[in-house]
């Protein structure tokens, strides 16, 4: 069972306990009618330019007399290939000579989590991987596929200082035989992980598409790689559907997935980190993406993407490229609504759990920064306030609880006075509950508001980065479940005795209640024992935290259970 089904059980189960009260002292409903049994067109679009279907255009006579690959520089002359590195204080990157491909990209600020890497630098693209940022230009019937030529740079080492100015890296292949000239310009900010390209084909008749690969996805460098594999999807945003997704793990061995475009940007990710290609937010232009493919290969967790993107006439295009961690911050700053690589939750939940989510992991980080302490601590801390904060509502959930109870012995009078009158039954009980003041959903609703809580911290634990590898005393990283299973116990055993001394002051005893205040706990721990160890601390620690609350509340009904029958009570 993955987590996302683990969590809609466990909520299932948590919204159990809050309706167990109200389901045991329920107000009476008149009764129903018998009511007798009632009782897609395929879409056919173009698909966007890809190696094997592309818009027709103009021929472009310099590539029709031979073929394309012949008029490129042959790879054996590439034996002793150089590359070119930037560095700065967020990456290094090296782009190789041959095809311009990017060759390597560390994460300077992030280390490695994986066995035989840990504590390096993490490392972005696969060893061997030769189509990572690969270039090929497709025109008309012909692919010029420029993944083996020789390209040019100036400088070997470009260096970014924090704090200073932006710095470019032009990378050129000028065609021995011909003025065909291929001019790519990246320039790089030492403080973002935004890289703009400005890219030129000069020497022939231009249009066209522009193709360029985004490997074979991202590599883990995380303590679970299969878990961290799991999460490999491939994203397309922008277009006339929104944002479309494709999981890598489902696209069989040799199969081809088209995301049909156009859009405004695609990306690749796993559980962290994110490889993106997206139209630069201050530039308004018409050329969008055409379409994103990927090809599955015999490793279930690795597929090829290929995005293409329109050449203007004058023979230039324009994109930004992202890669780094996923960010929802830096990503927004990338490109249109890059944020949303981030899944938070169900599509149909994000609208709530998005800015929920968002809200909750920029107070963790506040607190973090501000009050110097380490996560762990922020999340106990944010915890108690939680409950501290919910303190009245939990309070008034008790006192329409208690009310609910007490007018149930009238509430039966009643239904058996009027039980062959639904219409006159349900006018007396709506008098009965506005001489006694008594909400019948005034008991649950309060109670409810925890859960969107945990529902959104789910997400954020699985999902942002700044808990990733975060260790608090024996949990090795709070993004991870707890190797020791210490803190899902904890929070079952807090459950548990926040039920029990909920039940020690109930005016009666109840077979069900007693049953559920042991199977719940138990159950929760189950499904628990796989969530990350940062949420079942949160969920321990508001528990722990209710118990104070919970004896207040319990001397607080002794009070009021001593107190004189209903006003429309018979004595």
């Amino acid at each position: 069972m993955d987590t996302e089904k683990r969590l809609v059980l466990a909520i299932v189960l948590m919204l159990a306990t809050v309706f167990v009260v109200n389901l045991l002292f329920p107000p009476a409903r008149p009764p129903q009618p018998q009511v007798g049994p009632d009782t897609a067109v395929a879409r056919q679009e173009a698909l966007p330019p890809t190696v094997e279907e592309i818009p027709q255009a103009e021929p472009v006579p310099a590539f029709q007399e031979e073929p394309a690959l012949q008029v490129l520089t042959p790879a054996a002359e590439l034996q002793d290939e150089d590359t070119a590195w930037v560095s700065g204080p967020l990456y290094r990157l090296g782009f190789a000579q041959r095809g311009a491909r990017l060759a390597s990209a560390e994460m300077m600020r992030f280390e490695s989590l994986a066995d035989g890497t840990r504590g390096e630098p993490v490392q972005l693209v696969p060893a061997g991987t030769a189509n990572f940022l690969s270039h090929q230009w497709v025109i008309g019937d012909d692919t010029l596929d420029l993944r083996g030529v020789h390209f040019e740079f100036e400088s070997p080492e470009l260096r970014l200082a924090e704090g200073g100015a932006a710095q470019p890296l032009t990378l050129t292949y000028q065609h021995p035989r011909s003025p065909f000239r291929v001019e790519l310009t990246y320039t790089f900010h030492p403080d973002s992980y935004t890289v703009h390209l400005d890219g030129r084909l000069s020497g022939v008749p231009a249009t066209g598409w522009w193709q360029v690969g985004l490997g074979d996805g991202l590599q883990s460098s995380e303590w679970d790689p299969e878990q961290d594999y799991r999460a490999n999807l491939a994203f397309a945003g922008g277009g006339p559907e929104g944002v479309q997704s494709q999981k890598i793990g489902d696209i069989e061995p040799g199969e081809r997935v088209t995301l049909d475009g156009p859009f405004d940007w695609v990306a690749v990710r796993t559980k962290y980190f994110v490889a993106a290609l997206a139209l630069p937010l201050e530039v308004e232009s018409e050329a969008r993406f055409g379409g994103l493919m990927i090809a599955g290969s015999p490793d279930p967790y690795r597929a090829q993407g290929i995005a293409s993107f329109p050449v203007s006439r004058e023979g230039g295009f324009h994109y930004h490229l992202y890669i780094g961690p996923q960010d929802p911050g830096k990503l927004a700053a990338a490109g249109p609504e890059l944020d949303r690589v981030v899944p938070y939750g169900y599509k149909w939940l994000q609208p709530i759990l998005r800015p929920l989510a968002g809200a909750i992991t920029a107070i963790l980080v506040w607190s973090h920064s501000v009050m110097g302490l380490g996560y762990g601590w922020v999340l106990i801390l944010f915890g108690i306030g939680i409950r501290v904060v919910l303190f009245p509502l939990y309070q008034k959930s008790m006192r329409s609880q208690m009310a609910m109870m007490r007018v149930q012995p009238l509430m039966k009078e009643i239904q058996e006075k009027y039980k062959n009158d639904p219409q006159k039954l349900q006018q007396e009980m709506m008098k009965v509950y506005r001489e006694e003041k008594v909400n019948p959903l005034g008991g649950c609703l309060p109670m409810l508001l925890p859960f969107p809580i945990l529902i959104a911290l789910f997400f954020v634990f699985r999902d942002t980065i700044e808990f990733r590898g975060v260790p608090f005393l024996w949990l090795p990283d709070l993004s991870q479940p707890d190797p020791l299973y210490i803190v899902p116990l904890l929070m079952g055993a807090s459950l548990f005795l926040m039920q029990w001394l909920g039940q020690r002051s109930m005016p009666q005893t109840n077979p069900q209640m007693k049953m559920m205040m042991w199977i719940m706990p138990v159950m929760l721990v189950v499904l628990f024992l796989k969530f990350a160890s940062g949420l079942n601390l949160y969920y321990a620690t508001m528990n722990l935290a209710s118990i104070p609350q919970q004896l207040y509340l319990n001397k607080e009904r002794r009070k009021m259970s001593g107190k004189s029958q209903p006003s429309g009570k018979k004595t």
